[in-house]
């Protein structure tokens, strides 16, 4: 976790939270800068979620909560 994406949000809409970084879709402008700037590809779409999920219970997944 190298906190490329929280150091490029023009807006400070992404945070580092547990471990995780976590976007703040009330702030984020959706400019993309995050996507450009991270080294790794790692940050490529994002999809607003209800609650954040543990790596252990995103492995079981064979499509993507609807909720």
């Amino acid at each position: 976790q190298c906190s490329a994406c929280e150091m490029a949000c023009p807006v400070k809409a992404i945070e580092c939270i547990l471990g995780r970084y976590c976007i703040d879709h009330d702030l984020c402008k959706d400019c993309g800068k995050c996507i450009r700037d991270c080294p790794t590809g790692a940050v490529d779409c994002f999809i607003e979620v209800k609650r954040i999920y543990d790596q252990e219970e995103q492995s079981t997944w064979t499509v993507l909560p609807s909720e």
